[in-house]
């Protein structure tokens, strides 16, 4: 990745963006810290910005699925609803927003997003 320099525009935004996440970017100028600390808060702010990024594209994502999907077994068309679930990713805990169904013909659940074809299912 190239080093790439912040407009003075765009490192006021992302300042505005660390105070939302209670990242004090401003504490550090004013005041003597170690490098260690500086560095700590940009790792906060980067760890962030990811969660945040990733949450909302899977979101995103999931808005997208159709109201039904086929059974992978019999394939009765079943009604897609979503459900909250915690994800650990290597930035941290993401919210998802999963589609998941459930056909009443098999007795069983399963996620169309998780081969984008509805074939990998989950018992409940």
């Amino acid at each position: 990745m190239s080093r790439k320099k912040l407009s003075e525009q765009e490192w006021q935004t992302l300042v505005k963006l660390a105070e939302r996440l209670e990242i004090s970017l401003p504490a550090l100028l004013g005041r003597p810290v170690r490098f260690s600390e500086m560095e700590l808060a940009g790792h906060r702010l980067g760890r962030a910005v990811a969660q945040l990024t990733t949450g909302r594209l899977a979101g995103e994502r999931a808005e997208q699925s159709p109201p039904r999907e086929p059974c992978p077994t019999c394939g009765k068309a079943c009604e897609v609803e979503h459900q909250q679930r915690d994800l650990i990713t290597v930035d941290g805990s993401v919210e998802l927003s999963e589609p998941v169904a459930h056909c009443s013909a098999c007795r069983r659940d399963f996620f169309p997003s998780a081969c984008g074809n509805g074939a990998r299912s989950a018992a409940k």
